[in-house]
């Protein structure tokens, strides 16, 4: 697959994630913390993704 057309699925998707997270999230734990754990969730999935597609690029 273009490495290109995966990094764009990739980062819709983790956008969709994180529009699932900063939705739920808030109806679990107080407010503050958790809009905090929804964007390190989402920078922790979005740099995850990328380093499997790195190495299994090189």
């Amino acid at each position: 697959m273009d490495t290109r057309l995966l990094d764009v699925i990739i980062g819709l998707a983790c956008f969709a994630l994180l529009l699932v997270l900063l939705a739920l999230l808030p109806m679990v734990m107080e407010a503050g913390i958790a809009y905090v754990t929804a964007i390190f969730l989402f920078v922790l999935a979005l740099s995850g993704a990328g380093y499997l597609v790195n190495k299994q690029i090189a």
